[in-house]
């Protein structure tokens, strides 16, 4: 099992920003996982499930299948030590 079958659309929160990417046209574009669960029928739709079923936003496309990645959107603090 990977991590898209594990993983469910409710289980991300506002922090976490989708990168999907289509299969025939390898157009990119960001998806908030907020916008995704007002578009989907059940609360319960898996990760799998969404990139089946995500069509390309893109005009001429329109190619229904996706590659998914997740961009954590979290502050990281820098190295603050160093050599004596």
């Amino acid at each position: 099992m990977t991590w898209l079958e594990n993983t469910s659309l409710r289980d991300l929160d506002d922090s976490v920003i989708i990168e999907a990417t289509c299969m025939r046209c390898l157009y990119t574009w960001l998806q908030s996982p907020v916008h995704l669960l007002i578009k989907v029928d059940h609360r319960d739709v898996h990760m799998d499930e969404v990139a089946k079923n995500l069509a390309c936003p893109k005009r001429d496309c329109r190619h229904v299948g996706a590659r998914l990645t997740l961009i954590k959107n979290e502050d990281t603090s820098g190295f603050v030590g160093g050599m004596p």
